[in-house]
């Protein structure tokens, strides 16, 4: 069943998440004119919410600047209906991610010349944007903040096109994310994205290395899998593993460029995105194969030569999608590599990370509600010494008597906490805020099982309200459900110019979901 968007039919949707849903669209025109693209519509109850508007409108402004070939193109930002949308282009071909996976099941190891082409390919567009001026002929310093393998698409023709600026940061963009927040995937974020120093193009380049890393390896230069491993193993002095550790037949000087990419210290990065390509340039020569678009379009046409569409909703995807098309099963991976390291960091796509992550310790599960307060955390682990290193799955300096689980909570927000654990509380960070540890960790150790049931409180507020749970800051909306604990709870909604709203609110098993208009 189609819809229509003013003059869009919306075919299939691709995507959906907690702010905007992605479809497979047909423009129409006049004497039967039609054609392809995708639609990125904001879900109705954010229509309303001013803040939310701009900062979509501040997406498709960016984007509609970024027109080059090794990029997907914004041709149209609308209003149809009082719903608020984004027209792109269609890409008839998978992302990076999906495309490895496939060769690996029916061909092997992707060719090292190919892969070296897609990243060559993918620099372009990444060039384009870092050197992007505004009208002045200012350097507009434009870092894209989430490159991945599923923001990489490879159309059927070889063209290769950096997808999803949706989080791209500008020095002359406003502050539109709340202070502490850390956007992208973080099995692809620079020690200097994960410590929330100044981004620059040098960032987008060791994110550009691990893609390079994957397509040459198959796995990850790290063995990880949680969050808190990847902070790890990132923040950490000891360098990346080599390629050559799980592929002994990777070239030396691929070798040397993906080593180069993954340096920690982006002072011993490639500086720009050209340099880069030199290098990528200089090792497809030293093959004596001859490797362009034709090469990688042959490549997608072998691999997925019975499907007729292949193209993945990652196409500026909104924040938090759940993918409905289900992606390639993951192809067996060299021994030592984390089969799961992106989907530890993220879904695919998206550009938040998973509220629950469930981690095995021993033989104990835990429950472990996530925190964006990602240094706070990697500080407070280091900080556990023997203990953490059990749960980290390193070798012990001394060998604990007994398996010991990590629990990471939001003060304010309770978890289930089990026996033998170590709670880890992460005091919520107040807006605007630095460092977000300013008021300290509270560690609490007590080997009684604490038995907390919760239920799940989303909010939907119009425009928009801060939020106090219990006299306790919680932030803006639009913010994710969070785990509260069950029976009653005062709820106070605040906005600048309409005035409080104070609730009480009984939270039950499931979701609970409290509507507030200000206008009404």
């Amino acid at each position: 069943m189609t819809t229509k968007l003013g003059k869009y039919t919306l075919v299939r949707k691709l995507a959906t998440g907690g702010m905007a849903e992605v479809f497979l669209a047909r423009a129409d025109g006049p004497m039967g004119f039609a054609k392809k693209c995708v639609v990125k519509r904001i879900l109705p109850h954010f229509n309303d919410d001013p803040r939310f508007i701009e900062m979509f409108l501040g997406e498709a402004r960016l984007a509609a600047e970024l027109n080059h070939p090794n990029l997907v193109q914004i041709f149209d930002f609308g209003e149809a209906n009082g719903q608020y949308f984004i027209a792109m282009e269609y890409i008839d071909g998978p992302n990076v991610r999906v495309l490895n996976q496939a060769t690996r099941r029916q061909q092997g190891p992707m060719d090292f010349a190919l892969a070296a082409r897609i990243i060559y390919l993918a620099a372009e567009g990444l060039h384009f944007a870092h050197e992007l001026r505004n009208e002045q002929g200012e350097f507009l310093n434009l870092v894209h903040r989430d490159i991945s393998p599923d923001n990489i698409l490879v159309s059927r023709n070889g063209g290769v096109k950096v997808v999803d600026f949706g989080i791209a940061k500008a020095s002359s963009q406003p502050h539109l994310t709340k202070s502490g927040m850390i956007k992208g995937k973080m099995a692809y974020m620079p020690p200097e994205q994960l410590a929330r120093e100044t981004l620059d193009r040098r960032s987008d380049l060791f994110a550009l290395g691990i893609v390079l890393y994957e397509l040459v390896t198959g796995g990850m230069p790290f063995d990880a899998t949680s969050e808190v491993s990847i902070i790890q193993a990132i923040m950490s002095q000891q360098p990346l593993a080599r390629p050559s550790v799980y592929r002994p037949d990777c070239p030396p000087a691929l070798e040397a460029i993906v080593n180069k990419c993954l340096e920690k210290d982006r002072e011993r990065r490639y500086q720009s995105c050209r340099e880069l390509q030199a290098d990528l340039d200089q090792f497809i020569l030293s093959t004596g194969k001859s490797v362009g678009t034709r090469e990688v379009a042959t490549l997608v046409e072998q691999v997925f030569a019975h499907e007729a569409d292949v193209t993945t909703p990652e196409v500026l995807a909104a924040d938090g999608l759940d993918r409905t098309v289900p992606s390639a099963k993951s192809a067996e991976r060299p021994r030592g590599v984390d089969t799961n390291a992106p989907t530890a960091a993220g879904n695919g796509g998206g550009t938040g990370l998973s509220s629950t992550a469930l981690r095995e310790v021993g033989t104990r599960t835990v429950t472990r509600s996530y925190t964006p307060i990602i240094i706070g955390l990697c500080v407070a682990i280091a900080g556990l010494g023997a203990a953490a290193w059990f749960v980290l799955g390193k070798a012990p300096p001394v060998q604990p008597p007994a398996p010991v689980a990590v629990v990471v909570i939001d003060a304010g927000t309770p978890a289930v906490v089990p026996d033998a654990a170590v709670a880890l509380v992460v005091p919520p960070e107040p807006p605007d805020a630095g460092l977000p540890f300013d008021a300290g960790l509270a560690l609490v150790e007590d080997p009684r099982p604490v038995a907390v049931r919760n239920g799940k409180l989303s909010l939907r507020v119009r425009p928009y309200a801060t939020v106090y749970l219990d006299d306790k800051l919680l932030g803006d909306t639009p913010l994710p459900s969070i785990s509260v604990p069950l029976g009653k709870h005062k709820l106070q909604l605040v906005n600048p110019t309409m005035g409080k709203v104070t609730l009480e609110v009984n939270i039950k098993p499931g979701d609970n979901l409290v509507k507030h208009n200000f206008k009404e």
